[in-house]
């Protein structure tokens, strides 16, 4: 990828320093013969749909762009394990966010690895950094567990969307389901992604006419 990426570091706005989110992510000790296949996956991802935060994207000894080859070499000079990396700006989407990290979990299952993010403005203390292990974190737990406190509220076009991880009681009484739950406009459904529970979701919005054509 030859797209010049923004810098997450400082920007200013006039006088006063505006530092925005931003959300790191690193592939620790990747084969080299699975670069090309991770590179596909990102970019699969980032076409998977229309992102609020910058598409993800990943740089490594695969890349070309010369943005992307620079980064990654200066990374390396510091973090000499990380295989592949990337970062982007986050825009007031917790749905951006979490995908990201279902997807980080998933390629540590995957290709039993080492995965890791910082997101050090994240609004939940636990999601600040976390870490996967063959797709597990570091106690064992999975991710939804972690997640099983409360719902993901995703706004668009002025409605709200809620999204409840697997492990998330909709009733106190009632057994956890196998599914990602989402609830919009007196409707409750499921899903077998959070992926595919947010474009059921915005299909739903579009058939009650909240979202343009």
């Amino acid at each position: 990828m030859g797209v010049h990426r923004l810098d997450p570091h400082l920007e200013r706005v006039g006088l006063i320093a505006n530092v925005q989110r931003v959300l790191h992510y690193r592939l620790h000790r990747l084969p080299e013969q699975l670069l090309e296949r991770v590179h596909d996956q990102f970019e699969a991802l980032a076409a998977a749909r229309t992102w609020r935060c910058d598409p993800p994207w990943i740089a490594s000894s695969y890349s070309r762009g010369l943005f992307e080859m620079e980064y990654f070499r200066h990374l390396q000079n510091d973090e000499a394990d990380v295989g592949a990396s990337g970062f982007v700006k986050m825009a007031a989407d917790e749905t951006d966010a979490l995908i990201i990290a279902i997807f980080m979990r998933d390629l540590s299952a995957e290709y039993a690895i080492k995965t890791s993010m910082r997101d050090e403005d994240h609004p939940l203390a636990k999601l600040r950094r976390l870490e996967f292990q063959s797709g597990r974190l570091p106690t064992g737990k999975a991710l939804e567990d972690v997640l099983a406190k409360r719902p993901v509220i995703k706004k668009v076009e002025g409605e709200r969307i809620f999204f409840y991880p697997p492990t998330f009681r909709l009733h106190s009484q009632g057994p956890p389901s196998p599914e990602w739950a989402y609830a919009l406009c007196g409707i409750r459904a499921y899903a077998p992604t959070l992926l595919e529970a947010e474009q059921e979701a915005l299909k739903i919005l579009r058939g009650f006419g909240h979202l343009g054509a």
